[in-house]
């Protein structure tokens, strides 16, 4: 396994050794102190120690690692819009998975070059290859169409239920598509190969927007209520991810038989959030870009991230133009869709 601390020699004065209880097993290590760590250094850790209890190939593989000792297979693969959440995680799975191994990078698109999430993901590709040029990253180009997906949004529908509206059918199609990991790659000698992603393992980065004041919402009940309001939200936000989010995608994930994986959802992530002031959370003055998900993108510019520590977000359905194609589709305009509350429209013809 590559070092968890790359980057971050810099703390070691911080640091002091402790000794677990034998009775559990683990051996001597080095803890961090809180009295000397920023808040962000302290969830940089907690991610970091959640990615890596994620993605330790030998335990994932066990006596199948044999099968992985071609320089070009990935065993884990990242759900990746070159966004904020993406990007970290890209960048700590780089100091977790050993430097043998390549990353897949899969990224969906309905707008070809286009679609924002499209290119974002090759900015991100650029910005990865900069802070860690030794590994070999794959940006997978998944496209689509949504007119050529009639039986496969049926299927997704089943997959999905009992969520039924068309933004869940839109983000449930996206995720499906992107676990299929069946794309295309530009090489380095300029050629441009059909490629599918065999990795077992996808990271996602769900719960980020959740627990880090993410969400456009998030700012409306900051500005009516303060931080009381905003605290309330986002409490309510991660109680009900599981029923809103988890199920749902973690269906359309497996269906391609990967495992989805969620970091920002590890209990010593939470945890370390909960014990954070929400003023070192967010700081909604702060223009969009800036002040939501404010620590996230601390730990970014602690990653090297430079560029991704100030983009917006940007939801899968709509950065990957899913959205507007359905709009299209089923309202005839944005615009039409956009009256008619189209995200929370259900789909009337089902199939369970």
């Amino acid at each position: 396994m590559g070092s968890v601390d790359k980057g971050n020699h810099h703390l070691s004065s911080c640091f002091r050794e402790a000794e677990d209880s034998t009775s559990n097993g683990f051996e001597k290590r080095d803890l961090p102190s809180d009295i000397c760590l920023s808040p962000a250094h302290r969830v940089l850790i907690a991610l970091r120690e959640s990615v890596m209890l994620r993605t330790n190939v030998n335990i994932l593989y066990q006596g199948d690692l044999n099968k992985l000792k071609e320089a070009e297979l990935a065993p884990i693969a990242i759900l990746f819009s070159g966004g904020l959440d993406s990007m970290i995680l890209a960048a700590l799975l780089d100091q977790c998975l050993d430097s043998k191994w390549t990353i897949d990078l899969l990224n969906v698109s309905f707008d070809g070059q286009l679609a924002p999430d499209r290119v974002s993901s090759l900015a991100g590709l650029k910005e990865l290859q900069r802070i860690s040029p030794l590994r070999r990253w794959r940006l997978v180009e998944i496209d689509s169409n949504l007119a050529n997906l009639k039986e496969e949004s049926e299927h997704v529908m089943s997959l999905i239920y009992p969520s039924n509206t068309y933004m869940d059918l839109n983000i449930g199609i996206a995720l499906w598509l992107a676990a299929s990991g069946d794309g295309w790659v530009n090489g380095q000698d300029g050629d441009r190969y059909k490629h599918k992603s065999t990795s077992r393992v996808l990271l996602v980065g769900s719960g980020a927007d959740e627990q880090c004041a993410g969400y456009g919402r998030h700012r409306t009940k900051y500005r009516v209520g303060g931080w009381v309001s905003l605290d309330e939200e986002m409490r309510l936000d991660v109680q009900r991810i599981w029923k809103r989010n988890m199920g749902r995608d973690d269906r359309c994930i497996s269906d391609h038989g990967k495992e989805a994986r969620f970091p920002f959802l590890d209990e010593s992530v939470i945890r370390t959030l909960l014990e954070i002031p929400l003023w070192d959370i967010a700081k909604l003055d702060e223009p969009v870009g800036k002040g939501d998900k404010k620590i996230l993108r601390e730990v970014a510019k602690l990653l090297g991230l430079q560029e991704a520590a100030f983009l917006p977000k940007r939801a899968i359905q709509f950065g990957s133009r899913i959205a507007r194609e359905s709009n299209r589709k089923n309202f005839g305009s944005n615009r039409a869709a956009n009256l008619a509350s189209a995200g929370s429209v259900e789909v009337h013809k089902r199939n369970h």
